[in-house]
């Protein structure tokens, strides 16, 4: 999950910033409606990745190239303060990185979502931030703001027990294979055996979400689990036993990628021309 900021001119970050949290699921969609979004699993760490850029020196502001004293901290909504990593200095132009690693509440059931903000701030090499400016000001000595301090992203998180997130994510993989296998809301299966093994994980799909909708998420994790099963099996009955054009299709679906789906076109056109070798094969 990565989100940027731009910021304006004038400013102590050049406003090329980043943040990316990782060991989390992202695009889930709770049968109940809630815990959608980005969810992680209680009890366990994530990772926060902040880059940052020192504002690059200007004709207008000469004053870019004093020396920044960054501090980059995240606070969730289950933290009672924002938690810092070391400080950094950047003098103009320069880029740096900080990770946080993030511990996370426990869970017992499925929680709403939770927010969270990942803050900046400059100002002295030593003592608080503490009443800072708001905003991306510079803060050289003479600059009439010492200490300035805004968001570099925020949002949402959902926190799941293992059982939860364990079921999200099988839930997500079972949809993606599936989504691969219709183009234009149509199916481009040719096997019956592969339709037979889509419409048994739409089944386990069905099934799960209602054991999620009564709280037995244990069952929910073991259906949808059957579900991206038999969504891979159909996957590879039609790769092995389907047709070379839905073949290619399905490859293509997949990879979105142009020059393997020309592969698969040439695949077809090599069986296309052994099928009118066989017919002037002469006899023997």
């Amino acid at each position: 999950m990565t989100t940027t900021n731009i910021n304006k001119a004038h400013a102590f970050t050049s406003g090329h910033n980043s943040v990316t949290i990782s060991n989390v699921l992202t695009g889930f969609v709770s049968p109940t409606g809630v815990g959608s979004g980005t969810v992680a699993q209680a009890g366990t760490s994530i990772s926060v990745i902040a880059v940052v850029q020192a504002s690059i020196p200007q004709p207008v502001s000469p004053t870019t190239t004093y020396t920044r004293n960054i501090t980059i901290g995240f606070k969730g909504d289950w933290m009672p303060v924002y938690q810092n990593a070391s400080i950094i200095q950047l003098t103009a132009g320069q880029i740096s990185s900080v990770t946080l690693s993030i511990a996370l509440p426990s869970a017992g059931s499925v929680s709403q979502g939770h927010t969270w903000t990942v803050e900046i701030w400059d100002g002295p090499a030593t003592g608080t931030v503490a009443s800072c400016t708001s905003g991306d000001a510079e803060n050289y000595a003479t600059s009439g703001t010492p200490k300035s301090c805004f968001s570099l992203a925020s949002g949402t998180l959902s926190i799941l027990t293992g059982d939860q997130y364990s079921a999200a994510q099988a839930r997500n993989a079972a949809n993606n294979i599936l989504s691969t296998l219709t183009v234009g809301g149509f199916p481009i299966l040719s096997n019956s055996a592969a339709e037979a093994q889509v419409a048994q994980a739409n089944s386990e799909l069905s099934l799960g979400d209602q054991s999620w909708s009564s709280g037995d998420f244990g069952g929910a994790k073991t259906h949808y689990q059957n579900a991206q099963n038999d969504a891979n099996a159909a996957l590879a009955t039609q790769v092995n036993l389907g047709g070379g054009a839905t073949n290619a299709s399905i490859v293509s679906t997949i990879l979105s990628g142009t020059g393997i789906a020309l592969f698969g076109i040439g695949g077809l056109l090599a069986g296309i021309g052994g099928f009118f070798y066989l017919r002037r094969k002469p006899k023997a």
